[in-house]
């Protein structure tokens, strides 16, 4: 979810908080007003800013709650808890924008609780007391999503809305002193000091992370082992024999375009069938350019990469011809004709890719190319289309990827990569109930896979059948240094 999307979000709570909120004014006002005032005869008044931080107040939850409970898909983890630090590694192996906002805004999610208490109840302002209420709302939080399985339980969520009600707390200081300086009353440098550390801590911590990621020459690999499998009590069972051999293998560099430059393809694109863009309809996303044309039809484009996907809706969906006909599949076209087709579209497939004609009923074609070098240049993905009368291409889904290859590196024997699985230093993504108790290793093929920095990295493919059942693929990092432990 892209941050724009996320403040609509929060735009939407808000505005439920305000409605709840002024119902509940509501009713307190007649309470007060009509209850207490006229018939009991009350003399007690309520102050102007009390009335302003408690709505503030609940409005606040009412957004908290909604984000944590009512934004949520039913799930279920088989009973687990996610373990402290796992989506933490997760960011890391990807290093996504989307995985460390997720974690930056858990914590940022109840930096107002750790302001709001202090600031508007006074048995708050010991700071123990706001720690240790940030801590019971967060787990009765985690608590009720467990119950009612409203999303996944993570000790990493408790961990952030901990850290972020800190924060808060620590903000609530520095209005205080700054407050307590103003009136020229005594201020204390030393607990304005030490209220900070929370906050000094997570920024520290994530800037050495961002240090440490961008020394690396290359990126993290979204397959490295998040956590490692107890491989103690598993039988593996192998008819294979693994090459003890010392290789090198290359690494290669995926074109990045940023959004300007995906626009400029698109736009070369739809010039090619004498269209032009949509303006009002232009949708980015943090690794997705989507655009369409003024006749409706959409082309995804991802900024690594430039893999994309078109899909020409009056083709596709059958669009009145002059004489009143559709426009109709064509199925058992030769090669030269699908090339062709794609050429009129500026698509030019690499001269070696495997051509086939697929059995469905989707009337489609498919170019597959097979980690194809080419001088510097390597090609490696799939292409399909659904070819129409008169050349037109209904859908396009092009996968291949055009790299240059940037540098040779040392990578592990085929053994050295088995023993990885051996010590249970790989991703395993079955649940609870789906316990290895047998691995049946297979096959293994070096295949490539894109790092988080847009290199593709080769990496070990396992086949694999867990509990003599389960088909099952395990990829290990290939690269030496990729593959230590980390």
């Amino acid at each position: 979810m892209r941050l724009f999307n996320i403040i609509e979000l929060a735009k939407q709570y808000m505005v439920l908080g305000m409605i709840i909120v002024a119902f509940i004014g509501v009713i307190a006002g007649t309470g007060y007003f009509i209850v207490y005032k006229k018939i009991m005869k009350g003399q007690k008044r309520i102050r102007p800013q009390n009335i302003l931080w408690t709505g503030t107040f609940l409005c606040y939850l009412v957004v908290v709650l909604s984000a944590t409970l009512l934004d949520r898909a039913s799930t279920w983890s088989d009973g687990r808890i996610i373990p402290l630090f796992y989506s933490y590694r997760e960011a890391w192996y990807s290093f996504s924008e989307a995985e460390w906002r997720n974690i930056v805004l858990n914590i940022l999610l109840f930096v107002p609780l750790g302001f709001l208490l202090p600031f508007g109840i006074r048995s708050f302002r010991r700071f123990w007391v706001t720690y240790l209420a940030g801590l019971v709302v967060t787990v009765l939080i985690e608590s009720v999503q467990f119950i009612l399985r409203r999303g996944v339980v993570e000790a990493d969520d408790i961990l952030n809305n901990f850290l972020g009600t800190m924060i808060g707390y620590g903000f609530y200081i520095l209005f205080r002193e700054i407050a307590a300086a103003a009136k020229r009353k005594r201020f204390s440098a030393f607990k304005l000091a030490v209220a900070q550390i929370p906050l000094a801590a997570v920024v520290l911590t994530f800037v050495g992370i961002i240090i440490m990621y961008d020394k690396q020459e290359l990126g993290n690999l979204a397959v490295g082992f998040n956590s490692r499998i107890d491989m103690s009590d598993v039988k593996m069972i192998t008819n294979e024999i693994y090459s003890s051999e010392s290789k090198t293998a290359a690494v290669y560099q995926i074109p990045v375009y940023t959004e300007e430059e995906t626009r400029k393809i698109a736009e070369n694109f739809f010039a090619l069938q004498g269209q032009v863009i949509d303006e009002s309809r232009t949708d980015l996303y943090d690794e997705t350019a989507v655009y369409y044309s003024t006749e409706q039809n959409s082309l995804w484009i991802d900024y690594v990469g430039g893999i994309l996907k078109y899909s020409d809706f009056a083709v596709s969906f059958g669009d009145d011809t002059e004489d009143g006909s559709y426009p109709k599949p064509v199925s058992g076209a030769d090669e030269s004709t699908v090339r062709k087709a794609l050429s009129e579209y500026g698509i030019n497939v690499p001269e070696n890719a495997v051509f086939q004609e697929q059995t469905d009923e989707s009337s489609g074609y498919e170019f597959i190319v097979s980690q194809q070098s080419e001088g510097d240049l390597f090609y490696d993905g799939s292409l399909y289309c659904t070819l129409y009368e008169g050349g037109k291409l209904g859908d396009i889904s092009n996968n291949i990827l055009v790299c240059k290859k940037y540098k040779e590196y040392p990578i592990l024997s085929e053994n050295e990569a088995r023993e990885q699985i051996q010590t249970g230093n790989f991703r395993y993504y079955g649940q609870t109930g789906d316990e290895i108790k047998t691995l049946d290793l297979g096959t293994v093929n070096l295949k490539y896979i894109v790092d988080s920095k847009s290199y593709y990295q080769p990496v070990y493919s396992f086949e694999a059948r867990v509990n003599g059942e389960k088909a099952y693929e395990i990829d290990i990092p290939a690269l030496e240094n990729d593959s230590e432990e980390k």
